[in-house]
């Protein structure tokens, strides 16, 4: 009877631990995730950000060729 015991202790204890790899599985996936999804936003901040960049280089670029005429007269 002892061994079927064992038997039974043995294999609870591995289910035990399969279920708390699987919740630890669920959890590592749940950041993963979270960590795409920041890191999209991340790029859709940078996306935007560029193209401010850009809009304000534009309004450089004509506020110094309005400058240069100014000075050209």
């Amino acid at each position: 009877m002892a061994c079927g015991t064992r038997g039974w202790a043995e294999a609870k204890i591995e289910k035990r631990a399969q279920e708390r790899d699987a919740k630890a599985a669920a959890k590592d996936a749940d950041w993963a995730e979270q960590d795409a999804s920041d890191a999209i936003d991340l790029a859709v901040y940078a996306v935007y950000d560029a193209q401010l960049a850009v809009l304000n280089a534009l309004d450089a670029r004509v506020c110094a060729d309005e400058q240069a005429k100014i000075a050209s007269m």
